[in-house]
């Protein structure tokens, strides 16, 4: 299930996660937007700049927050090694549990053609589990680079 809804095409690879800490080459000014470095930043529906937590310092919607992050911007993908220790989830801890965090029905059909395979809620539990599972001896799905990844971002 977790192949099928194409979770791998941003949660793959040998950290579980297209992201890398990749300095080469050295980003250029136009690499980098609001201190983030845009190659890895990937829109996956989760911002909303109507959320208490999605707020700056000056109680703008929608800005950098005080440690620089915008996720009107992307995320960076986060890595599933261990995510059960992690709550809670997406960048702005919107999702209090992994189920939570699979009832984004943008999130879960990223890469699918707007496919979504997990509409039943005992499927998504089952990827959850498996979720909670994956740790630093579980086999990585296929490794998408982060380049791939981009392509299934929303736009």
């Amino acid at each position: 299930m977790f192949a099928a809804a194409n979770c791998q095409g941003c949660h793959g690879g040998a950290n579980w996660t297209a992201s890398i800490i990749d300095f080469t080459p050295a980003p250029g000014a136009a690499d980098i937007t609001a201190g983030q470095l845009n190659r890895f930043l990937c829109k996956v529906g989760t911002f909303d700049a109507a959320l208490p937590n999605e707020l700056n310092a000056g109680g703008g919607a929608g800005q950098a927050n005080t440690d620089g992050a915008n996720g009107a911007l992307g995320i960076n993908i986060p890595s599933l090694i261990s995510v059960f220790a992690s709550p809670p989830y997406f960048h702005s801890g919107a999702a209090a549990t992994l189920e939570a965090l699979l009832e984004n029905a943008t999130h879960r059909s990223l890469g699918t053609a707007s496919v979504d395979t997990l509409t039943s809620s005992a499927d998504r539990a089952k990827v959850a589990k498996f979720v909670v599972s994956i740790d630093l001896t579980t086999a990585p799905f296929p490794e998408k680079t982060m380049n791939e990844a981009k392509v299934l971002c929303l736009p």
